[in-house]
């Protein structure tokens, strides 16, 4: 990503449905370039923000202001808080910023207004030379069509909804699964793979979305019994407790379920 020979400035978009791990995606990415970074540097490659944090050039500048580090980031005229931010960015070597859930920020946005959002974004990359990637549901493809230089910074990256029907659909759910487990303050005593895995899948219908609210309640159901780490057995009640339409809709709960019995819904289609 940057400066083509063109002189247009390239960027990536990441659209896709909700729940297909878009944000998770992008603070994976997040987390593993800055990681990178020697222990002693003060570096920061890549930054993340939430689109509904900044619904104006200030609260941009005043979201990454904060991620940076800066004591006072909502301090200062909009022209202020853009000069500290530039000396910020360089001084901590920023490369790359991801504004999550981007379709948020143009939510009842249109004509003019719309328009002038874009021009800001496609100036900030002009004047800064850092990327800003966006990512958010399909709308983000409607909110490029705005206008057609806007359009030309963005090459598109479609996320399709997640699936187990082959190996390297399983592989690439599993990726995903993996990196919210590790994320959770108690461990897991099962692996999520084969079996399990089409377990969790069936339990939260394959959505990243349902997989942090059901990692979240098991974490509440094992803190409640002084359980220092999540089972299968803690998952199952979770998934009983706090998923009681899913549970009516699939007619079991998959982690007590026998093998014939997702085998079934599974060759169903039944997701």
């Amino acid at each position: 990503m940057g400066f083509s020979g063109t002189d247009d400035f390239e960027s990536v978009a990441i659209s896709g449905p909700t729940g297909v791990g878009k944000s998770t995606l992008c603070r994976a990415f997040r987390d593993e370039v800055n990681s990178q970074v020697p222990l002693n540097s003060d570096e920061l490659p890549v930054v993340v923000i939430t689109a509904k944090n900044v619904t104006t050039p200030k609260s941009f500048f005043s979201a990454l202001l904060y991620e940076l580090g800066d004591i006072e980031p909502t301090k200062g005229t909009s022209e202020d808080m853009r000069i500290r931010l530039r000396i910020l960015m360089q001084g901590r070597g920023v490369l790359m910023i991801i504004i999550d859930e981007f379709q948020d920020l143009f939510e009842g946005y249109t004509g003019e207004k719309a328009f002038k959002t874009a021009m800001f974004y496609k100036g900030f990359m002009k004047e800064t030379l850092i990327p800003i990637v966006i990512a958010g549901t399909e709308s983000v493809e409607h909110v490029l069509q705005v206008d057609g230089q806007f359009h030309r910074l963005y090459n598109l990256y479609r996320i399709p909804s997640f699936s187990i029907d082959t190996q390297q659909d399983t592989e690439y759910y599993k990726y995903f699964v993996d990196k919210l487990m590790k994320r959770s303050p108690l461990p897991s005593s099962v692996v999520f793979e084969g079996k399990m895995l089409e377990r969790l899948f069936l339990a939260t219908s394959g959505s990243m979305a349902l997989l942090k609210k059901l990692i979240t309640e098991a974490i509440h159901v094992a803190q409640k019994r002084d359980c220092t780490e999540l089972s299968k057995e803690i998952f199952a009640d979770a998934f009983s407790s706090y998923f009681k339409l899913r549970e009516t809709q699939l007619g079991f709960n998959p982690f007590l379920a026998t093998s014939q019995q997702l085998n079934k819904k599974l060759m169903r289609g039944v997701i």
